[in-house]
């Protein structure tokens, strides 16, 4: 089973769950997704810890589920009329800050049977990160610093989602230049792909890390709101 990567096996795993998405079906198969796909994702997160480190020194990478870096595979079905009680893909996230990798901002990949989705930022801005994140947005400097890093990001083939709002926010100019940003409630930018020839090899951790370090322009504004709405 190769190190940095996930195998056929845990790729076929995920194909027959989404046709077999019941706690019997899996049950019957839990050993397949732990040798399969939950230990080499551990072994994948802990390989991209390593790379990602040299240019995001201060990026956690837990090899873990829940609150690690790796995603349970069980739905939350509380709220929802898919009650399918599992996710057909698996979420691993290296994040950025003292809480827990969901108030924090990192570097995803999400691989389902037939794609790789990848990207950087952050899913959801709590009330104080959206208003710091606004004032930021309109303060020339650092306003001017994340077009500058939107620009290399998009130039670079990523595309930017989190547009939450379709209307300025009350009390900011809608003829301002930068008021398409200001439509935001998260920010990240991504690409998808077919699963790349690496996928099922050691150098899958290096690809997934060439990705991220093109997107560090933005990771690293991000982690600027942050400390500024913690402030």
């Amino acid at each position: 089973m190769a190190a940095g990567g996930i195998p056929r096996q845990g790729i076929d795993f995920l194909r027959e769950l989404s046709n077999n998405n019941n706690k019997a079906w899996f049950d019957a198969h839990r050993n397949v997704y732990e040798s399969g796909l939950l230990e080499p994702a551990k072994r994948l997160v802990a390989d991209l810890g390593e790379q990602v480190r040299v240019f995001a020194p201060n990026i956690h990478a837990e090899p873990s589920v829940a609150r690690g870096s790796i995603a349970r595979i069980n739905r939350d079905i509380r709220f929802t009329k898919d009650k399918s009680p599992y996710k057909d893909h698996l979420d691993v996230f290296l994040w950025e800050g003292g809480g827990s990798s969901m108030s924090g901002c990192g570097f995803f990949v999400r691989i389902t049977p037939e794609l790789v989705r990848i990207g950087a930022g952050k899913h959801d801005f709590e009330p104080n990160v959206l208003e710091a994140y606004r004032r930021m947005v309109v303060e020339p400097e650092t306003g001017q610093a994340l077009e500058q890093a939107l620009r290399y990001i998009e130039a670079a083939g990523y595309e930017l989602g989190g547009k939450g709002y379709k209307q300025v926010p009350r009390g900011y100019d809608p003829n301002h230049p930068r008021a398409r940003l200001l439509l935001h409630n998260a920010l990240v930018a991504g690409t998808h792909t077919r699963h790349p020839p690496e996928l099922s090899t050691p150098g899958f951790a290096g690809w997934c890390s060439a990705h991220f370090h093109k997107l560090l322009p933005l990771h690293t504004w991000l982690v600027d709101l942050l400390a500024w709405a913690s402030d």
